[in-house]
Protein backbone atom coordinates (compact mmCIF):
# COMPACT_ATOMS: atom_id res chain seq x y z
CA UNK A 1 0.00 0.00 0.00
CA UNK A 2 1.57 3.38 -1.16
CA UNK A 3 1.73 5.80 2.06
CA UNK A 4 1.40 3.60 4.46
CA UNK A 5 1.39 5.23 8.26
CA UNK A 6 2.87 3.10 10.95
CA UNK A 7 1.11 5.56 13.34
CA UNK A 8 -2.45 4.61 12.36
CA UNK A 9 -4.39 1.29 13.21
CA UNK A 10 -4.27 -1.39 10.37
CA UNK A 11 -7.67 -2.74 9.96
CA UNK A 12 -8.46 -5.65 7.63
CA UNK A 13 -10.13 -3.40 4.59
CA UNK A 14 -7.01 -1.38 4.69
CA UNK A 15 -4.98 1.97 6.90
CA UNK A 16 -6.99 4.19 9.52
CA UNK A 17 -5.75 7.63 8.13
CA UNK A 18 -8.44 9.69 9.97
CA UNK A 19 -10.08 8.67 13.11
CA UNK A 20 -13.73 9.56 14.27
CA UNK A 21 -14.16 13.28 15.50
CA UNK A 22 -11.03 14.01 14.46
CA UNK A 23 -10.96 17.61 12.15
CA UNK A 24 -10.17 16.50 8.52
CA UNK A 25 -9.80 19.09 5.35
CA UNK A 26 -13.69 19.39 5.21
CA UNK A 27 -14.76 19.06 9.16
CA UNK A 28 -14.38 20.21 12.24
CA UNK A 29 -15.53 16.88 13.52
CA UNK A 30 -14.95 13.75 11.20
CA UNK A 31 -18.57 11.95 11.66
CA UNK A 32 -17.18 9.16 10.38
CA UNK A 33 -13.66 6.98 9.37
CA UNK A 34 -11.19 6.80 6.32
CA UNK A 35 -9.86 4.21 5.54
CA UNK A 36 -7.26 3.82 2.84
CA UNK A 37 -6.33 1.05 0.35
CA UNK A 38 -5.59 0.16 -2.93
CA UNK A 39 -8.41 1.28 -5.68
CA UNK A 40 -10.71 -1.74 -6.46
CA UNK A 41 -10.07 -3.02 -2.61
CA UNK A 42 -13.56 -4.98 -2.07
CA UNK A 43 -15.84 -3.69 0.85
CA UNK A 44 -18.19 -5.97 2.78
CA UNK A 45 -21.32 -4.82 4.57
CA UNK A 46 -20.72 -3.98 8.45
CA UNK A 47 -24.46 -4.94 9.07
CA UNK A 48 -27.35 -6.66 8.06
CA UNK A 49 -29.69 -4.68 6.28
CA UNK A 50 -32.02 -2.98 3.52
CA UNK A 51 -29.69 -0.72 0.84
CA UNK A 52 -31.80 2.59 1.16
CA UNK A 53 -29.60 4.74 -0.66
CA UNK A 54 -27.55 4.36 -3.88
CA UNK A 55 -25.92 7.80 -5.54
CA UNK A 56 -23.72 6.95 -8.49
CA UNK A 57 -21.96 9.17 -11.48
CA UNK A 58 -19.54 10.91 -9.51
CA UNK A 59 -16.06 11.73 -10.43
CA UNK A 60 -12.79 12.65 -8.15
CA UNK A 61 -13.14 16.70 -7.41
CA UNK A 62 -16.94 16.57 -7.34
CA UNK A 63 -17.41 18.79 -3.79
CA UNK A 64 -19.61 15.54 -2.15
CA UNK A 65 -19.13 12.42 -0.97
CA UNK A 66 -18.79 10.57 -4.65
CA UNK A 67 -20.41 7.85 -5.34
CA UNK A 68 -22.23 6.21 -2.21
CA UNK A 69 -24.42 3.76 -0.35
CA UNK A 70 -26.55 3.35 2.85
CA UNK A 71 -28.02 0.64 4.77
CA UNK A 72 -30.20 0.61 7.54
CA UNK A 73 -30.67 -2.23 9.72
CA UNK A 74 -33.10 -3.41 11.92
CA UNK A 75 -32.36 -1.25 14.69
CA UNK A 76 -33.15 2.12 12.61
CA UNK A 77 -29.09 2.78 12.46
CA UNK A 78 -28.04 3.49 8.86
CA UNK A 79 -24.24 2.82 7.65
CA UNK A 80 -22.86 4.85 5.16
CA UNK A 81 -20.04 4.37 2.50
CA UNK A 82 -19.04 7.09 0.56
CA UNK A 83 -16.48 7.96 -2.25
CA UNK A 84 -16.75 4.06 -4.11
CA UNK A 85 -15.51 3.17 -7.49
CA UNK A 86 -17.77 0.83 -8.05
CA UNK A 87 -21.47 -0.44 -6.47
CA UNK A 88 -22.72 -3.37 -6.39
CA UNK A 89 -26.14 -3.65 -4.79
CA UNK A 90 -29.18 -1.97 -5.92
CA UNK A 91 -31.98 0.39 -4.17
CA UNK A 92 -33.91 -1.90 -1.52
CA UNK A 93 -31.69 -4.75 -2.03
CA UNK A 94 -31.49 -6.98 1.49
CA UNK A 95 -27.73 -7.27 2.31
CA UNK A 96 -25.87 -9.60 4.51
CA UNK A 97 -23.25 -8.32 7.15
CA UNK A 98 -19.90 -9.39 5.15
CA UNK A 99 -21.40 -9.53 1.73
CA UNK A 100 -19.36 -7.87 -0.58
CA UNK A 101 -21.37 -4.40 -1.64
CA UNK A 102 -18.99 -2.17 -3.54
CA UNK A 103 -15.07 -1.33 -4.06
CA UNK A 104 -13.27 1.54 -3.17
CA UNK A 105 -12.21 4.50 -4.66
CA UNK A 106 -11.50 8.14 -5.08
CA UNK A 107 -14.68 9.66 -6.22
CA UNK A 108 -16.36 12.87 -4.55
CA UNK A 109 -14.12 15.29 -2.66
CA UNK A 110 -10.86 12.96 -1.81
CA UNK A 111 -7.27 13.98 -1.04
CA UNK A 112 -4.18 12.00 0.25
CA UNK A 113 -3.26 12.92 3.23
CA UNK A 114 0.32 12.19 2.88
CA UNK A 115 0.28 13.68 -0.67
CA UNK A 116 0.92 10.82 -1.82
CA UNK A 117 -1.33 8.06 -3.87
CA UNK A 118 -4.52 9.43 -5.58
CA UNK A 119 -6.80 9.61 -2.54
CA UNK A 120 -8.42 6.29 -2.81
CA UNK A 121 -10.11 5.32 0.34
CA UNK A 122 -13.42 4.25 2.23
CA UNK A 123 -15.45 6.85 4.06
CA UNK A 124 -17.82 5.16 6.65
CA UNK A 125 -20.56 6.76 8.83
CA UNK A 126 -22.80 5.14 10.63
CA UNK A 127 -25.96 7.13 11.80
CA UNK A 128 -27.79 6.10 14.68
CA UNK A 129 -32.08 5.86 14.98
CA UNK A 130 -31.48 8.90 16.89
CA UNK A 131 -29.52 10.89 14.69
CA UNK A 132 -25.99 11.12 16.16
CA UNK A 133 -22.50 9.41 14.50
CA UNK A 134 -21.89 6.50 16.10
CA UNK A 135 -17.61 5.40 16.30
CA UNK A 136 -17.64 2.27 12.58
CA UNK A 137 -14.56 1.14 14.53
CA UNK A 138 -17.13 -1.46 16.78
CA UNK A 139 -19.00 -2.26 13.50
CA UNK A 140 -15.84 -3.59 12.25
CA UNK A 141 -14.19 -5.90 15.45
CA UNK A 142 -15.96 -8.98 14.00
CA UNK A 143 -15.92 -8.11 10.47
Amino acid sequence: MRGFNPNKRFLKLGVLTSSFGEPTNQEVAHGGIDIANDMGTSIPSVTDGIVTKVEDGHSQGDNNFGNSIEIKDREGNIAQYNHLQRIGVRLGQQVKKRSQIATMGNTGATSSPSGMGDGTHLDLRIVSAYGRYLNPLLYLKDL
